[in-house]
């Protein structure tokens, strides 16, 4: 038996299609990791800017506070 009659020409075709599906999958597994990976990012800032946020609002509620007692001290002054 030749190397032809081993490997038909079905068996070529079969095998280059086979590699080229197997690369096009893989290249839009790559997307897909890339596309999660970057939704990641955004939801570790999000969060970031959440927390932020609450302390920005807590540092907001004591310095209304504190104008708030330095106010009934200069009025309790006069």
């Amino acid at each position: 038996m030749t190397q032809a009659t081993l490997i038909g020409p079905a068996t070529l075709v079969y095998i280059v299609s086979a590699t080229v599906a197997a690369l096009w999958w893989a290249s839009a597994l790559t997307t897909r990791v890339e596309m999660l990976e970057h939704s990641t990012v955004t939801a570790e800032r999000i969060a970031r800017l959440e927390a932020e946020t609450a302390t920005l609002a807590q540092n907001t509620r004591e310095l209304k506070e504190s104008i708030e007692g330095l106010l009934k001290e200069l009025r309790a002054a006069k």
